[in-house]
């Protein structure tokens, strides 16, 4: 197998969802090939094709959101996660990145039993949300620092913080549940929180605007280096977790129940 097509033009706006992704596609690139089947629920008008030159079909309810990112390798499926309008079994790779803490809790085990639906024997899902106590605090932080800036709340920590965060264990424990027999769960951490408060403090609140951009930090190659370091910076206390599911090869033995082989939540 080749190197992954990849593109990273990482700009101020572009860098939280670029050190998502890059560590998503390290995931994902052992199962890379060019016939892969890939599925975003939640992938707003891009997703991963805004770095992966790849084909993916995504489902959101609200692509008009994320409009200015679209790329023409996004096919657009409007939907919900819990009720996904796709066959079962159509996909080798089903991801969904930072949409669970935008679905109220009740509903989230839905949405991972629906992404497990679609997704083929053999195949494996990647999920991402932030989490716990330190989530919490970092949001928190987040939404009132750009509330002093702006006068009003920020859209999605605002959002999360209403929904309540999930809970790292709470999920991996459900998905495990969830997987056939002999399926695999493995959970990470991601992003440190230093890291989160750096990236958000220069470009999602602007705290220190007044010194920061004189000083060029609010530049593509700022941007691009600041990326550099901080996509390995994934040591506790880490703002999201990062679940890879793994399905066995075969669906004759799909199942609810019984006991699923897991990991404990590591940084990474």
């Amino acid at each position: 197998m080749g190197p992954l097509p990849t593109r990273f033009r990482i700009t101020e706006s572009s860098l939280d969802a670029a050190l998502r992704y890059a560590t998503v596609i390290e995931l994902l690139a052992d199962r890379y090939r060019p016939s892969l089947q890939v599925l975003e629920v939640g992938a707003g008008s891009a997703g991963i094709t805004e770095f992966l030159l790849h084909p993916v079909t995504g489902v959101d309810a609200a692509f008009e959101r994320t409009s200015e990112r679209g790329t023409p390798l996004l096919e657009r499926i409007p939907g919900t996660a819990d009720a996904l309008p796709l066959a079962d079994e159509s996909f080798d790779l089903v991801l969904c990145l930072e949409m669970l803490e935008h679905v109220a809790p009740e509903a989230r085990e839905d949405c991972l039993a629906e992404m497990l639906r679609v997704l083929r024997p053999g195949g494996r899902m990647i999920v991402t949300f932030p989490a716990d106590e330190t989530a919490m605090r970092l949001d928190s932080w987040l939404n009132e620092s750009y509330r002093r800036k702006s006068g009003c709340e920020h859209p999605w920590s605002a959002e999360h913080l209403r929904h309540g965060l999930p809970r790292s264990e709470e999920v991996r424990a459900t998905l495990a549940r969830l997987l056939v027999a002999g399926g695999t769960v493995e959970a990470r951490r991601h992003q440190w929180a230093g890291s989160f408060r750096l990236v958000h403090g220069l470009y999602t609140a602007r705290r220190w605007s007044k010194l920061t951009r004189p000083l060029g930090l609010h530049t593509r190659p700022a941007a691009r280096l600041l990326f550099t370091l901080c996509r390995n910076l994934h040591r506790e206390p880490a703002y999201r977790t990062i679940l890879v599911a793994d399905l066995p090869g075969t669906s004759a033995s799909r199942s609810s129940g019984g006991m699923r082989p897991s990991t404990a939540i590591t940084p990474r």
